[in-house]
């Protein structure tokens, strides 16, 4: 029995949203601070804002996500970045931290509980209908 396509769309906790919506505060921060760093020369305190701002910024693009698709592969649309897609014989692991694939990984770090129980549903009903193989990680 073939499996139609799952669209999923993530609910995140109060504090990723805040996250989120900060984002652009962030990213202009990061780039004030560089520039206070490299105009004054003074990597101390304006270095390290810089560094903390950019890790902010940054790292957030790849930790968040708008909607995974479930069909023949599975497609992650991100926010400012490409697409992720992840074959199902890469997927090499799920626990409640996210899914682990060899080509990228979704994270369902500080989301909803309810959101991360309905992705983990899911992940299950592919490995029913074995779609998804989980391998066990060396």
């Amino acid at each position: 029995m073939p499996i139609n396509e799952i669209t999923y769309k993530p609910k995140y906790n109060g504090s990723r949203r805040f996250a989120l919506y900060l984002w652009p505060v962030w990213a202009v921060l990061f780039f004030y601070f560089l520039y206070a760093a490299a105009v004054t020369q003074s990597y101390n305190p304006q270095g390290l804002l810089a560094f903390i701002f950019s890790a902010m910024t940054f790292t957030l693009l790849f930790r968040v996500f708008r909607q995974a698709t479930f069909a023949d592969q599975t497609v992650v649309k991100r926010y400012f970045i490409r697409d992720l897609r992840i074959d199902y014989k890469d997927i090499t692991a799920f626990d409640p931290y996210g899914s682990k694939a060899k080509t990228g990984n979704i994270s369902m770090q500080m989301m909803h509980p309810e959101s991360a129980r309905q992705f983990a549903k899911i992940i299950n009903q592919l490995m029913t209908h074995k779609k998804i193989k989980l391998k066990k990680l060396k």
